[in-house]
């Protein structure tokens, strides 16, 4: 079993981005952030679990499955 320390948030949001073939600007606008909030969040930085939870929400799975995609 993978420890939370273990998981990346912010290779789970870059491999949904490339998944869904969505840019930063994109997620940026439709999230009402901007583009560095983006690229911070995709470096894991900003990474708290209101994020984690508005980006699972923004991609409709669970946040322990946005999660899991960065195992």
């Amino acid at each position: 079993m993978k420890l939370l320390a273990d998981m990346d948030a912010g290779l789970a949001l870059r491999i949904l981005m490339t998944e869904k073939k969505l840019s930063r600007e994109k997620l940026a606008e439709d999230l009402g952030v901007s583009e560095q909030t983006i690229s911070s969040l995709r470096r894991n930085k900003l990474m708290s679990g209101r994020n984690i939870a508005l980006l699972a929400q923004y991609f409709n799975m669970s946040a322990s499955n946005f999660i899991r995609k960065g195992e």
